[in-house]
């Protein structure tokens, strides 16, 4: 069904574009390039890509091509009948796109090739935490991730961290290779990015929880917990086994998150803050802009 629906997907975003660029009123034009913006975000959808399809109809749908058309109505003349609409460099276009997909297919076949796709049922799961909210805890702390799916199949990681007093210094973590390609595992980090992986933090830092598999179906997943308690003294136990003898006042549940919205958004107003604005800046310049441009002068 989703074969079918990519089909009938690509299928309309075709003939959008064709239709963009072969029809000779503008305005037309226009409304067809706003109607490939919104098949572009289904295929977004189709990939669980929510934030991408909601920029796509935000962004460009909702930004960039209204600003095209305010500018095709405001500006004086633009479909006039003496004012030509049709590209006298056909020729040269027909090359330059040609070159264009060549190079597109090149690349995707040298990126992918034969390879055979991804499980697809990868999922990760994310969570963080204010060192602030652990009560008179500078030391160590057990932390367990549960994941459960509808069938009751049950998926968990544990491992320990240390926070450190106020006056402690900087904190020392180990740093690791982010993600392996393939298996099992987490990241326990100070960045946002989850680009290291810490045990050691000071008080009034975020921790940021990363665990993924390649076994869990995300599409299936009923609960998914995160667990942070006071480290127990017990050889030979792990933190998830120790779970059920631990009081619900004595341990910190957070839910973990697969959303790719709410992963992309807290990044964006973290790590990617100052780029982001930058962008806004940018896309308010081009709307001040197009007004100059379009008004009449009086």
């Amino acid at each position: 069904m989703s074969l079918v629906i990519f089909y009938i997907l690509g299928a309309a975003i075709l003939i959008a574009a064709l239709m963009v660029v072969t029809l000779r009123n503008v305005f037309h034009s226009a409304l067809f390039l706003v109607a490939t913006f919104f098949f572009v975000a289904g295929i977004y959808l189709m990939l669980n890509a929510e934030f991408l399809a909601a920029v796509q109809i935000l962004i460009y749908v909702g930004a960039v091509t209204i600003l095209i058309l305010f500018a095709i109505m405001l500006t004086h003349k633009i479909q006039s009948k003496s004012i030509r609409q049709v590209n006298e460099q056909v020729l040269p276009a027909m090359i330059i796109t040609g070159l264009l997909l060549v190079m597109s297919v090149l690349a995707i076949i040298r990126t992918f090739g034969d390879s055979p796709p991804k499980s697809k049922n990868r999922g990760s799961w994310t969570a963080t935490f204010d060192t602030d909210k652990i009560r008179d805890n500078d030391g160590f702390l057990d932390w367990a991730a549960g994941i459960e799916d509808e069938s009751g199949k049950d998926y968990y990681a544990f491992g320990s961290l240390t926070i450190l007093g106020d006056n402690a210094g900087t904190p020392m973590g180990k740093k690791v290779k982010a993600e392996p390609g393939i298996g099992n595992g987490y990241i326990v980090s100070s960045n946002s990015g989850f680009t290291t992986s810490n045990i050691v933090f000071s008080r009034g830092q975020n921790v940021y929880f990363k665990i993924w598999s390649d076994e869990v179906d995300y599409n299936s997943i009923s609960t998914a917990e995160l667990y942070i308690f006071r480290a127990v003294d017990r050889p030979g136990e792990d933190p998830w086994s120790l779970l059920g003898s631990i009081g619900d006042d004595e341990k910190i549940v957070i839910q973990l998150s697969n959303s790719n919205s709410e992963s992309i958004g807290r990044l964006l107003m973290s790590k990617f803050v100052l780029p982001f604005e930058v962008v806004s800046v940018l896309l308010l310049a081009a709307l001040i802009g197009a007004i100059v441009i379009a008004r009449k002068d009086g």
